[in-house]
């Protein structure tokens, strides 16, 4: 099947449809209202070349009647010459009574513009025009001349020159219509359809297309701007909806704290990131004393006060860079990084420690008394991985909660 037209091409824009179809009009306008004219005119000239021709005849007939009448062919002959040049014609008789040829005369020059003549004449029916040449009223003979073309040719040619200029000109005029049509409907459209691209591939929502000088243009612009506005705040909303769920996922509810999930993940980096920089870095776990006692004693409500101030007490001691995580119940735990040594960590730990142990007042008048076993394990001396690293945080806390808890038990055995 043959592909359709312009389709090896690709399809034409819209400028292009619009300056063509300017011009092709402009163009076929001007051809056909000057054709027709010209038709018209060359008509109008032909009749008046005949009655030019005609009126050429009597004066020829009246002037070479004496000359024929005294049979002096000669006379007859330069009175055609004479009366004939310029005037036109192409050729000339003058007959007798009997339809003899008496005398005759034609045109000097057979050059291009000569034969372009006489093809004209004849394409447009030009007749020899004859007058009858009388004395004493009787008919003594005749005169027949048969124009040139000369003057139509001029006319033709006069007419196709008017008409090229005035097809150019209609042109140029097409062209400039053309223009002001594109800059009141092309140019918004395609405004319009580069904003629509850029919001399809970028994503770029905040564009706006800028307002047209045509009424229904503007409006459509307005309605495709009012939806973009419509579709900005779905996304903003998306975005923050999406910023959400995201923090809800990796964040404990209760604290604030990163979750497990995303203690995980940041460990990993860090460990990735001192593997590669050959630096040490700390873990520390922490686990509250005595938290399952104030549940029982004074309720989960309680509890969960009290967790949300081990949350911020432990906070308010990291260092820039570092990580505090929920992990779950009532362990947390500290990611030391970057590069931190092991006096480093203890000194982290015992100010943990310390922040943790203020008393708490909660809003019944209870006081209460935190405290926390804190275990600390460094990379890459108790751990290379983190897997090895948390079972080695993990082990060092149990190490002091079971430090404390012999401590404890001595202090309040019977002396």
């Amino acid at each position: 099947m043959a592909p359709a037209p312009g389709a090896a091409h690709g399809p034409l824009s819209l400028r292009d449809v619009v300056h063509r179809a300017h011009l092709g009009m402009a163009l076929v306008a001007m051809a056909l209202a000057g054709s027709l004219l010209l038709l018209a005119g060359l008509f109008a000239l032909r009749v008046h070349i005949g009655s030019n021709l005609e009126l050429t005849a009597r004066s020829v007939a009246y002037t070479v009647e004496a000359a024929l009448v005294f049979r002096d062919a000669e006379d007859a002959q330069q009175t055609l010459a004479r009366m004939l040049a310029g005037e036109g014609v192409a050729q000339a008789q003058v007959r007798d009574a009997q339809g003899k040829v008496f005398a005759q005369w034609q045109r000097s020059g057979s050059g291009p513009r000569a034969r372009m003549g006489a093809t004209l004449a004849r394409l447009v029916g030009s007749q020899q025009a004859m007058a009858p040449i009388l004395f004493g009223g009787v008919a003594v003979g005749q005169v027949a001349l048969l124009g040139d073309g000369q003057g139509m040719l001029n006319f033709v040619l006069s007419g196709v020159a008017v008409l090229l200029l005035c097809t150019a000109v209609s042109g140029a005029v097409g062209m400039a219509l053309s223009r002001r049509m594109l800059r009141d409907i092309v140019t918004p459209l395609q405004a319009l359809a580069r904003v629509a691209r850029a919001v399809h591939h970028e994503r770029a929502v905040g564009q706006r297309v800028p307002p047209a000088r045509l009424a229904e243009l503007r409006a459509l612009g307005d309605d495709f701007n009012a939806l973009l506005d419509e579709l900005e705040r779905r996304q903003s909303l998306l975005e923050e909806k999406n910023a959400q769920l995201t923090h809800s996922a990796l964040h404990d509810s209760l604290t604030g704290l990163p979750n497990r999930a995303h203690f995980e993940h940041f460990l990993q980096e860090a460990l990735a990131r001192a593997h590669a920089g050959g630096q040490p870095m700390a873990l520390l776990f922490l686990d509250n004393d005595g938290f399952k006692q104030v549940n029982d004693t004074h309720g989960h409500a309680a509890g969960d006060v009290l967790l949300a101030e081990v949350a911020r007490r432990v906070q308010a001691q990291l260092r820039p860079g570092d990580l505090a995580a929920r992990l779950g119940g009532d362990e947390f735990a500290v990611v030391m990084a970057p590069a931190t040594t092991g006096a480093q960590a203890e000194a982290m730990a015992a100010r943990l420690g310390q922040a943790i142990a203020a008393p708490l007042r909660l809003a019944s008048g209870v006081e209460l008394h935190p405290a926390a076993s804190i275990g600390v394990a460094l990379f890459p001396q108790q751990g290379a991985d983190m897997e090895a690293l948390l079972r080695a945080a993990d082990a060092a806390m149990y190490h002091v909660k079971g430090r404390r808890r012999r401590a404890r038990a001595e202090t309040l055995a019977p002396r």
